[in-house]
């Protein structure tokens, strides 16, 4: 979905434990406490930048649910445009690399390239000529290509340069971005024939000058030629990718072309450009380290709002046949050099769990045929995948393609976001989707023909943000879960965009109904995460009423982009207070028992060009605060530990949340100071997870462990804003080479007599506590959570603010302590 963040685009308490589900009881408990501090209850909070507000939480172990899985830890992989993938994902350098002449009527300014292209006459976009006098240009499409498969739109051939002055040099090139701070190499690939004798590929900066070449020799038959180029220096030409601040990214402005100074011609096609670092040729390595950096457990393909109009089969066997389509939903033209293998051999390189989402468009106009998937469609995918290679027909062909043995994905989606007009295929009609109409096929028939290729599989369904859909007086999920059954449902994608208000004038508007700031907005899109904990715990309840006992919600998308005034600060995952909100999010899945999988929207890098982000914030990169939370929480579940949620309750100084657009609904009294925490499965260490929302003032938090933990060691790390200065926490990264709007806090100290441990949260911050309980020694979690940079710093140095070895409470403990078992050695 767009994020345009300047465009115009109540909870029941009781007094009996045994008759409210946890979630709800912890909630009214949580509201009686934070209601009792006077004054904080509306409008603008009384906290100055300088003044400080206090929380308490109390952790209580005796309450101990469900496992709390690592899959919390996912990440959303979605073709935007052409650079996200390519070479965000996968390591191609070139746009266009099979020469498709896009379409008249789908070319607009809106197509993402790295520089300002007009389009040539002849030259497939973004490719531009290299001529002087005598030169001439064809685009052939006269059946004898070697790359691009069939499409009906467009032309997919390759160029003839003709030079008829033997005193001309003649050729195309392309402007391009390449990560020469990481390596001086590239490998390069392409078909070439004609009757001249040799065509120069070299790589050059913007205004010409030559930085690497090598000379091919040029046959009449088509011949594959695959050069390495080593630039002797870098082209001293940063490329600007932020709109904000205008961030110098660590890449290099070139230009890679393809000449001849003989008189004649040459045709080219099927070009590759891959970093001689790439992992396993194919992969950036640096999105491949930072997902190992944040110890990601799973990645989301391919969308998105790309999954509607994807259809597998353009995208396996080999490149030169894959079909080049248009990106309708995010622009730009997609090769497909990225595709089903690609992606589930990133997902083994990386150790990721795969999950696929099918499109549903099973009923498009005439001009998008290509992209219809049927129920068959879907089940020879999961054939493709799955299949037994010598008893199954979809099974055979990935043998043929170079893939003996079955990948065995067992995490499939059908549909994304169908409910929403934006989505090729959507439809308001939650029966419609569930079991099909006259003019549709419903997801059951498509769960039921994938589950007879694999019983082993787990389907979900597209969901609806129960927020959104309570808004907009649609029972959408509860229809699924009418219409459908557990046979053939097994859970829900949900998503969640805080997008706030959706224009500039409603937050204005907004701002005077409710007595309140630019700061006081920010922080109700912050603490918004509160409430879709509440909103996901009743959607499971939802579920096990319909019978579903298995049933669980994965939070498949995670953002935060919200509308804000003009020049006022804003709460992206840019900034820490997004951090923040990510942390919510994450704290919230924790606490609900149904909530087994969730992931953020984007791979950790991602890159935007500028005609996409001009009006935008700037260019998610690697030192994003909302990716160093993900690393802090993560590094919890290294070692295999398994984690149970353990009861948390939350008092002090909170606020009001008024209402404020379709998914923020009116809250009294949400505290400030929002916890989650987990005991590992012998009962020997807790975890405990916080985040200051105040986005004014510090919060001074203690933490009541009980007296079990007393004397214990305790590990603390803290990701915090990098100054007190304003407008901090708001303000954006300005480097990829540091973190320069937040830092790292990394002690180890004893928790105090009671079992306390006090805190000093600054506005947005977030910390992560580990209590060791089993050998009283300073113990180590593992990664502090942030993320390495791309200067290669390690991690930060621990400060001990105690020594290592026994502390005097190392025996302490009752036999009444020990009875339960998970708390013996």
């Amino acid at each position: 979905m767009p994020t345009d963040h300047t465009g115009d685009s109540g909870t029941d308490g009781g007094d009996e434990r045994a008759t409210l589900p946890r979630r709800q009881f912890l909630a009214a408990q949580s509201m009686l406490a934070a209601g009792t501090i006077a004054g904080w209850g509306s409008g603008v909070a009384a906290a100055e930048s300088h003044e400080s507000v206090e929380n308490t939480v109390t952790v209580d172990t005796d309450s101990r649910s469900g496992e709390v899985h690592d899959t919390l830890f996912g990440r959303l992989n979605e073709h935007y445009g052409d650079a996200t993938i390519y070479p965000g994902v996968y390591s191609l350098h070139v746009m266009n690399p099979t020469f498709w002449r896009v379409p008249d009527y789908w070319f607009s300014e809106e197509i993402d390239a790295f520089y300002d292209v007009d389009r040539h006459e002849t030259l497939p976009f973004p490719w531009e000529p290299v001529t002087d006098s005598g030169v001439s240009f064809e685009h052939r499409a006269d059946g004898d290509r070697v790359a691009g498969g069939e499409t009906p739109h467009g032309t997919v051939g390759y160029p003839r340069i003709t030079v008829d002055d033997a005193a001309s040099t003649g050729g195309l090139r392309q402007r391009i971005v390449l990560p020469d701070y990481r390596t001086r190499g590239y490998d390069l690939g392409f078909s070439v024939r004609g009757d001249v004798d040799a065509v120069t590929v070299s790589i050059t900066t913007l205004d010409g000058d030559v930085l690497a070449a090598t000379d091919v020799e040029v046959d009449d038959e088509w011949e594959r030629h695959e050069p390495t180029l080593e630039l002797d220096e870098a082209s001293g030409d940063e490329y600007v990718g932020g709109a904000v601040a205008n961030i110098q990214t660590p890449y290099g402005q070139y230009a890679v072309e393809f000449t001849t100074e003989d008189t004649g011609h040459f045709d080219i096609d099927f070009v590759e450009f891959a970093a001689d670092d790439a992992v396993e040729g194919k992969f950036n390595p640096l999105t491949v380290e930072l997902l190992a950096d944040q110890n990601g457990t799973w990645l989301k393909w391919p969308g998105g709002n790309v999954t509607s109009q994807y259809n597998w089969r353009d995208g396996i066997g080999p490149l030169e046949e894959r079909t080049p389509r248009f990106n309708h939903a995010w622009q730009g033209m997609q090769p497909n050099f990225f595709g089903t293998a690609e992606y589930l051999e990133l997902c083994e390189v990386a150790d990721l769990e795969p999950e696929i989402t099918i499109g549903w468009w099973d009923n498009p106009p005439e001009w998008a045929a290509e992209r219809q998937i049927l129920p068959a469609d879907a089940a020879d995918w999961v054939e493709y995948c799955n299949g037994d290679s010598d008893d199954t027909q979809m099974g055979d062909l990935r043998e043929e393609h170079g893939h003996e043995e079955p990948w065995d994905v067992e995490y499939w989606g059908v549909g994304n976001e169908v409910w929403g007009s934006w989505q090729w295929g959507h439809t308001s009609d939650p029966g419609e989707y569930a079991t099909g109409s006259d003019a549709r096929i419903g997801f059951g028939a498509y769960s039921e023909a994938m589950r007879q290729v694999d019983d082993d599989i787990t389907v979900l369904a597209s969901g609806w943000d129960p927020a959104e859909a309570e808004h907009n007086d649609n029972p959408w999920n509860e229809t699924l879960f009418e219409e459908l059954s557990p046979e053939v449902l097994d859970g829900l994608n949900v998503h969640r965009y805080q997008w706030g208000l959706d224009s500039a004038d409603a937050v204005e508007t907004w701002k005077s109904e409710n007595d309140a700031d630019d700061w006081d907005y920010s922080e109700v899109m912050v603490m918004a995460a509160t409430q879709l904990g509440e909103q996901l715990g009743d959607l499971g309840d939802l579920a096990a009423e319909h019978g579903y006992d298995d049933f669980y919600v994965n939070l498949s998308e995670i953002g935060i982009f919200p509308t804000v005034a003009e020049g006022a600060p804003y709460p992206g995952p840019e900034t820490m207070p997004g951090a923040a909100y990510v942390a919510g999010v994450l704290n919230a899945c924790i606490r609900e028992d149904d909530v087994d999988w969730a992931s953020q929207t984007w791979v950790p890098l991602k890159t935007w060009v500028p005609v996409k982000t001009n009006d935008y914030p700037p260019d998610p990169n690697p030192l994003r605060p909302d990716g160093s939370v993900t690393g802090l929480y993560s590094a919890a579940f290294e070692g295999n530990v398994e984690w149970h949620a353990v009861d948390v309750g939350v008092s002090g100084a909170s606020r009001d949340l008024p209402d404020t657009g379709p998914r923020i609904n009116p809250m009294s009294d949400v505290p400030y100071v929002d916890a989650a925490a987990m005991e590992n499965e012998r009962g020997k260490e807790l975890t405990v997870f916080l985040t200051n929302r105040n986005l004014r003032a510090r919060s001074e938090v203690t933490i009541e462990l009980g007296e079990w933990y007393e004397d214990r060691s305790v590990e603390i790390v803290k990701l915090r804003p990098a100054t007190d200065e304003r407008p901090l926490p708001h303000e954006f990264p300005t480097s990829w080479d540091e973190p320069t709007n937040h830092a790292v806090e990394h002690t180890v100290e004893d928790v105090a007599d009671g079992g306390t441990v006090t805190l000093d949260l600054e506005p947005a911050a977030i910390a992560r506590l580990y209590v060791d309980n089993d050998r009283g020694r300073a113990d180590i979690i593992g990664d502090n959570g942030v993320w390495h940079g791309l200067d290669g710093e390690e991690d930060i140095p621990i400060e001990y603010d105690r020594s290592p070895g026994r502390g005097k409470g190392g025996g302490k403990g009752t036999d009444k302590d020990r009875e339960k078992g998970r708390r013996s050695e």
